[in-house]
């Protein structure tokens, strides 16, 4: 299932399902330690006698964030319980609380009493065993822990009242189901102990007058020992629950008023997916650098893994889009962080956890007899990444103007990835070496491999001229329009009229694989290898268009020719990111006028018009139905659109006001 919403503060992630319920918990790092790994924190309402979980489809559930700031908000409305339950939630911007607010309405003539029950798992460390729940009589809370992470659960309803029953239990062992199912008749057993795989489950209670609402707060402070935790739980205390979901709802707010593009020429939707995918890309961001993919967990369900992982190439755009958007400052940790897991020889890995060390990996070794370096087998990488880094510097560079962190990064990551790039080629085509392309699913010589490594080497380049090292700037400038002519001679198919996906050398020989690929038209222009109006690339443009448009009802682009991930019929399936990028290239063409430019607006609505319900972006779409496919949220797709968005309200101001040529000097 997507996780409709994400909240956090750089470190401390939570995501909640279409439900409301809490399905992943990030602690202490972003993207890292998921102490809920994807089980439900359930929510259940009785009224007078009857009971119902809020996932039993008795409910019209709607849920998104509040306009113009990080606070989830769902409104769920029950007709034959006779009432509408309403959430406000925040991870708190200062501390790592999550707290939420609920309004109960009763919409009887008469009173109800209300019981609202909040359940807990917690799989602490990402592991069910050697897990411990109580209950606290000293505070009247619910602890769960292991080792250096604690959990308390408490909270308050508006009637002053706290939680008035509780029970904790074993969690899907020896064939319990677990706690939760204790309070569907209203009442819980007062176990205040277990050990190993545990729930929790607390519960809070009121009436309510006719018309009118309760209104109850719950909270859960994170943290590595019991004396942080209650310090935490304490300080909500003292500041209250309302107080501090204000403060959080203003900071976000004035947070994304920092960044200054006028917005006005958008729609309402297409404003608020900005909005959000600004904070979809914030949340995902650890304060330590980390920047991951996604923290949907529901991926692992279906295979070996998930995307709560930093791979540098998607964090690298991510970082772009960033400071683009004005937030140049909040990046700056990342590109310390690549300093930092830089390997020796200057490339960096394929991915990495949020605390530096290595992620997991498919990519097989022995599929690259190229890689032995004075007799030591390295890890195979995706090139790209370490080229893309460089480039997001230089966009950081061109917002930032901080020439004094330029040069702190310059021997360090700079000057060992520029040298790696330059060697890293084959002596006899001068492309680069073989490595799995940015889909991470064949080794070669990607077209878009090529660019990234022109675009990274152009990058070096430039920072190499501004510190006043020349030498260095002249190898790098030459590498890279050595890289550009041979990928011109490689990769260029006369019989596809078409840049290729990639090409392998065997035995001495260039072997094309002739796959039409979209990152191979969006390498090309986006990295610069090619101008805009290049023959060559508009032919590609031409078999992009001709080739990879998705047939049905859905529309979009797909990412290649017979792409099957995710693919579960005849057709495959178009993705956000492949779509926008060919938007992008029509706004940014020299040729666009003002009457294409608002073909823009087309795209952008069809990427409103595809958002999942709590109005995120997925990775890809049905090809037919369009509904939400693969990981949900996925941050680049929200870091393409932001980019786009800004593009067209740049080039519209640049199309609507020329520059005059009588103020154009020769220079």
């Amino acid at each position: 299932m997507a996780r409709a919403l994400t909240l956090g503060n750089g470190s401390c992630l939570v995501c909640l399902d279409r439900h409301g319920f809490v399905r992943d918990f990030y602690y202490p790092y972003v993207g890292l330690e998921n102490h809920v790994s994807g089980q439900k924190h359930r929510i259940g309402v009785m009224i007078n006698d009857s009971f119902s979980w809020l996932d039993d489809d008795t409910w019209s559930i709607s849920i998104g964030y509040k306009p113009e700031t990080m606070v989830g908000y769902l409104v769920c409305k029950n007709e034959k319980l006779g009432v509408t339950v309403s959430m406000e939630d925040i991870v708190y911007n200062e501390e790592n609380i999550f707290l939420r607010q609920v309004d109960i309405y009763n919409h009887h003539k008469e009173s109800i009493e209300v019981k609202l029950f909040f359940h807990q798992v917690f799989m602490i460390e990402e592991n069910k065993k050697r897990n411990t729940a109580f209950y606290d009589p000293t505070h009247n809370a619910i602890v769960h822990y292991k080792g250096k992470r604690v959990f308390i659960v408490n909270g308050r309803t508006s009637q002053g009242t706290a939680i008035d029953d509780y029970s904790v239990g074993a969690y899907q062992y020896e064939g319990k189901e677990g706690t939760f199912r204790d309070a569907e008749d209203g009442k819980l057993g007062k176990n205040a102990v277990e050990h190993g795989s545990v729930d929790s489950v607390v519960r809070f209670c009121g009436t309510c007058e006719p018309n009118e609402k309760t209104r109850t707060y719950y909270w859960i402070c994170a943290g590595k020992n019991l004396d942080e935790a209650y310090a935490l739980n304490e300080l909500v205390m003292q500041k209250t629950p309302s107080a501090m979901i204000h403060s959080t709802e203003s900071y976000w707010h004035a947070w994304l008023k920092t960044q200054q593009t006028d917005l006005s020429g958008l729609s309402k939707e297409q404003k608020k997916l900005f909005d959000t995918s600004l904070f979809t890309l914030r949340c995902h961001m650890d304060n330590r650098g980390s920047v991951i993919a996604s923290a949907d967990s529901a991926m692992i369900e279906y295979g070996k893994d998930d995307y709560s992982y930093m791979w540098p190439r998607d964090a690298a755009f991510i970082i772009s889009t960033m400071c683009q958007a004005g937030y140049e400052e909040i990046t700056k940790p990342f590109f310390i962080f690549c300093k930092d897991v830089l390997h020796p020889d200057g490339y960096l890995h394929h991915r990495f956890r949020s605390d530096e060390s290595l992620g997991s990996t498919w990519h097989a070794s022995a599929a690259q007899d190229e890689w032995l370096h004075d007799k030591v087998l390295q890890l195979p990488i995706q090139e790209d990444e370490s080229a893309s880094v460089l480039f997001a510097l230089w966009k950081y560079y061109e917002t930032s103007r901080d020439l004094e962190f330029i040069e702190s990064l310059y021997k360090p990551l700079i000057e060992k990835v520029a040298n790696f790039l330059v060697n890293f080629r084959d002596k006899q085509t001068g492309l680069p070496m073989p490595s799995y392309d940015l889909w991470e699913e064949k080794i070669g010589v990607s077209t878009y491999t090529c660019a990234s490594v022109y675009g990274g080497l152009q990058a070096a380049a430039k920072f190499s001229e501004l510190l006043n090292k020349r030498n260095h700037m002249r190898i790098y400038k030459k590498a890279a329009e050595e890289i550009r002519k041979a990928a011109i001679t490689h990769l260029y198919s006369e019989k596809q009229q078409s840049f290729i996906r990639l090409a392998r050398i065997e035995n001495d020989k260039i072997v094309q694989d002739e796959t039409i690929d979209a990152s191979s038209l969006f390498g090309l222009w986006y990295f610069g290898m090619l101008d805009m109006k290049h023959p060559l690339l508009q032919k590609t443009a031409d078999q992009v268009n001709k080739r990879l448009v998705n047939p049905d009802e859905a529309g979009g682009y797909i990412r290649y020719e017979n792409d099957n991930y995710f693919k579960s019929g005849k057709l495959s399936n178009p993705w956000f990111i492949t779509t926008l990028w060919e938007t992008q290239r029509m706004i940014l063409h020299p040729d666009t006028d003002l009457v294409q430019l608002d073909r823009a607006l087309e795209t952008l609505n069809w990427v409103i018009s595809h958002i999942y319900n709590s109005g995120i972006l997925a990775e890809q779409l049905h090809p037919r139905h369009g509904d939400s496919l693969s990981t949900t949220p996925l941050v680049w797709s929200h870091s393409v659109y932001i980019e786009t968005v800004l593009a067209y309200l740049k080039r519209k101001t640049e199309l609507k006001s020329p520059i005059d040529p009588s103020l154009i000097h020769e220079l």
